[in-house]
């Protein structure tokens, strides 16, 4: 099972909702909402699909397999841009 982690140090703020991180040796601002700022977090410390979804699923008291789509999609965009990485 893939693990993923955080790629680099960035800052992270959040404003209304949102989470905006800066990504100073890619000179990038991305903006992710609340969901993506709660993996972001998380993404601290290595996580898979699955244990980000159960915690998603928890806070926002949704199905975990439901939240698994969007948590891949989520991955892979930052994975593209190269704010995360396979952890290992």
């Amino acid at each position: 099972m893939a693990t993923f982690i955080r790629a680099t140090d960035s800052e992270a703020v959040e404003l209304d909702q949102e989470w905006i991180i800066l990504h100073p040796d890619q000179f990038t601002v991305t903006k992710i909402n609340e969901v993506g700022g709660v993996c972001w977090g998380l993404l601290k410390e290595p996580q898979t699909v699955s244990s980000l979804a159960g915690h998603i699923a928890t806070r926002y008291e949704i199905d975990s397999k439901e939240a698994e789509g969007d948590i891949e999609a989520f991955l892979l965009h930052m994975q593209e841009i190269g704010m995360i990485r396979h952890a290992g």
